[in-house]
């Protein structure tokens, strides 16, 4: 790294100090004293304290420390506290954001905090995009009330663009989303949104962290990775974070397999497979259970829940567990990005761990004249099927929500 004249940087925990000066393009300035995530932690803290029991009785016990943030075994726990409650698999990437926070400064470092702070953002915002239309499809379905003209066109750009949505362009269909809901006169999947509706709206912080990460993320690179930018994109993804706080007085989870136990004079029963999703209070990530119901649900799904994950919105197929789908040990969850060409036979998502692509075609395993236990015998047919699900409820998402579709193009596969 070229520099016109170096100076020393020393890092003690989160912070960092700056002794001498650093000049250089793509580094930036480092500021002295500059933190890392003690403004996220504080913020956020406060922000998800009405929704969470463990951070309200945290914040009782530090109130007579106004700079508690600034003590490492404070901020820390607080840490811990948000990374394990904050929508389970946003919280994971809220834990990765703190691990950069606390390396060494150098260019690198910079590059990967402003980068993560825009993936988190986007994924947050597409977990809520993600959870209204998921509602809305079965309220659709079960309802069928109409979706205005400006509605159609926009859920259209979520279903029809073979370019990966912006994260301003996921906000305008996050607000056209609650319109619906509210000229229809349909309850929000979240009673939290009534109270913060408005704070969603043009002019509120919500709004203007949009507009500036968009800013941020469409910022030629040789400007983007500067310690100034990583203070606005911390600021900036706290003030979003906040403002959807109520995410963390809710759990995810991915249900990998339900099998159905029934004894003689005895109520039948399912035992489910699934894996709660995200970080829990013994920092163990992605933890596998099993649970015995008396009802069925979703297989291969993403559930998004408060209290029973029976009653959860099921984000399939904008959110998958492609590991489950392909019979495949662990997790790899997946957010849906784009279609892969304009044909429809292919659909582009995001693992979640590493931010690389995954696609999926359409195969049409499950032809007209062929058994179905011809191909449940067969493994590699079998995990074609299951894909083939993805893409067969993504049209019919579609279809439910924008009206009738042609599927001609289809009928040759």
């Amino acid at each position: 790294m070229d520099t016109q004249e170096k100076g020393t940087i020393i890092q003690t925990g989160d912070k960092i100090f700056n002794i001498g000066v650093i000049n250089n393009a793509n580094f930036g300035s480092a500021t002295e004293n500059r933190p890392f995530n003690e403004y996220l932690t504080k913020e956020l803290m406060n922000g998800i304290r009405p929704y969470c029991t463990i951070a309200n009785k945290f914040l009782d016990l530090v109130k007579s420390k106004s700079d508690w943030n600034q003590i490492t075994e404070l901020s820390n726990k607080a840490k811990e506290i948000i990374a394990s409650n904050y929508a389970g698999i946003i919280g994971i990437q809220l834990r990765k954001l703190m691990a950069i926070g606390k390396e060494p400064i150098s260019e690198n470092k910079q590059m990967k905090y402003i980068d993560n702070c825009l993936i988190t953002g986007k994924r947050t915002i597409q977990l809520l995009c993600f959870t209204l239309i998921s509602d809305l499809w079965n309220k659709k379905k079960e309802h069928n009330f109409t979706i205005n003209e400006h509605g159609i066109e926009l859920y259209k750009t979520l279903f029809e663009s073979w370019i990966e949505l912006s994260i301003l362009e996921y906000s305008k269909i996050i607000e056209c989303l609650l319109s619906t809901y509210t000229e229809n006169h349909i309850s929000f999947p979240f009673k939290e949104l009534i109270t913060i509706n408005e704070q969603l709206l043009s002019g509120s912080k919500y709004s203007d962290a949009i507009i500036e990460l968009n800013k941020l993320s469409e910022t030629p690179d040789l400007q983007k990775y500067s310690i100034k930018n990583c203070d606005i994109a911390e600021k900036q993804l706290t003030n979003l974070l906040c403002t959807l706080g109520f995410f963390a007085g809710y759990k995810m989870v991915s249900i990998k397999n339900i099998n159905y136990e029934e004894v003689r004079h005895d109520r039948p029963k399912y035992l489910y497979n699934s894996v709660s999703l995200g970080m829990d209070s013994k920092s163990n990530i992605n933890t596998e259970n099993l649970y015995y119901y008396d009802g069925p649900s979703c297989t291969d799904s993403i559930l998004l829940y408060k209290d029973n994950f029976n009653n959860g919105i099921n984000l399939f197929p904008f959110i998958i567990d492609l590991s489950s789908l392909t019979f495949e040990y662990g997790v790899k969850i997946c957010f849906f990005s784009c279609l892969l060409d304009m044909d429809e036979n292919n659909i582009t998502y995001r693992f979640l761990e590493d931010n690389s692509t995954e696609c999926i075609t359409y195969t049409g395993v499950l032809k007209e004249g062929i058994q179905l236990n011809d191909i449940i015998n067969d493994k590699e047919k079998r995990k074609k099927m299951r894909l083939d699900t993805v893409f067969n409820e993504f049209r019919e998402a579609k279809k439910v929500l924008l009206g009738s579709i042609d599927l001609s193009s289809l009928d040759d596969l």
